[in-house]
């Protein structure tokens, strides 16, 4: 799958989240993006990615990279299946 890129101003940023025995990190990144019609999307950075986070601000106009995700989970014998845009590339636009 080819990286993906999103451009926009950064709404708010997450604080990092730490979870499981492993100290799985988290952290997210809330971006309106720039066209006709703007939409708020949500893209998580992990592990060591979360540090790319420091610094940046609600208002920076940024360009984020990042992958589409995917995993199936079966609850109740029904298929599930949960997307994740995962960051990894976040540079700040003058």
């Amino acid at each position: 799958m080819k990286n993906l890129e999103a451009t926009g101003t950064i709404v708010r940023v997450l604080e990092t989240e730490v979870r499981g025995e492993n100290q799985f990190k988290t952290r997210k990144v809330h971006l309106k993006t720039e066209e006709e019609y703007p939409q708020t999307i949500e893209l998580q950075f992990t592990q060591g990615n979360v540090t790319l986070l420091d610094g940046k601000k609600e208002g920076d106009k940024v360009k984020i990279t990042y992958n589409l995700k995917g995993k199936e989970y079966t609850k109740d014998g029904n298929p599930l299946v949960f997307n994740t845009l995962q960051g990894w590339k976040i540079e700040k636009l003058a």
